[in-house]
């Protein structure tokens, strides 16, 4: 991804980012990455008074979005859409679309708004000509977030095909889960028969998988009451 910082900020970065962040001052991404919370702080500090003195909407757009997305990390989602939103794209026609649509999407899927987040995140895969698995399971979430459950499954496995990529847990745990949840609502065994079918195939690949483990009893409990095989 294309760096998007002015060389006054670089310094900043590279010199807050080689600090070291204590238990307390550090916060997990949606990710599972840690953060320095102080750090992501003193950054958009210094981007703030950037802005004060940038004198093109090119400059300030590029310290806008990397403000937008430092807030994102923080979870300041609410911020983060309030700053990314300030950006003209109709006036700088240099800055980066399909990255500030991501931000966007993952912003909204912060607060819980997933129809949002969709719609951001696709007009991010239209700009984006490079290939982002990770984007394509954001969408599978928040569509199963939002209830569409064929159109998850298809994008699941799109996902997948495209990429050529090896399944692994995100792809059976929620494949599993959408089942489940498809059985649940449309009151039909056989989706909840399918969602053994794919847990059992994940738990061959992930004995240890607890979320699998848990879909599987709660499939056996419906399909198989009374308890036997």
């Amino acid at each position: 991804m294309k760096r998007l910082y002015p060389l006054t900020l670089l310094t900043v970065l590279a010199v807050s980012m080689g600090n070291c962040a204590s238990t307390e001052d550090s916060v997990r991404t949606s990710a599972g990455s840690k953060i320095n919370t102080s750090s992501h702080l003193s950054q958009i500090d210094q981007i703030d008074r950037e802005l004060k003195s940038a004198q093109t909407e090119e400059a300030k757009s590029k310290l806008l979005l990397a403000k937008g997305r430092l807030q994102l990390e923080l979870g300041k989602y609410d911020d983060s859409i309030g700053t990314l939103s300030a950006i003209n794209v109709a006036k700088n026609a240099t800055v980066n679309t399909g990255e500030l649509n991501l931000y966007l999407g993952k912003a909204y899927i912060g607060k819980n708004q997933y129809s949002k987040a969709i719609l951001y995140l696709n007009q991010s895969e239209k700009l984006d000509k490079v290939y982002n698995p990770e984007r394509k399971k954001l969408v599978v979430q928040s569509l199963v977030a939002e209830r569409e459950y064929y159109p998850a499954l298809a994008a699941l496995t799109k996902t997948y095909h495209k990429g050529n990529q090896k399944k692994d847990e995100f792809y059976y745990e929620t494949a599993a889960k959408t089942y489940l949840k498809m059985g649940f609502e449309y009151k039909n065994s056989s989706f909840y028969q399918k969602s053994l079918q794919v847990t059992n195939m994940g738990l061959e690949d992930f004995p240890e998988n607890e979320m699998l483990k848990s879909i599987q009893r709660d499939c056996l409990e419906v399909l198989q009451p009374d308890g036997k095989l």
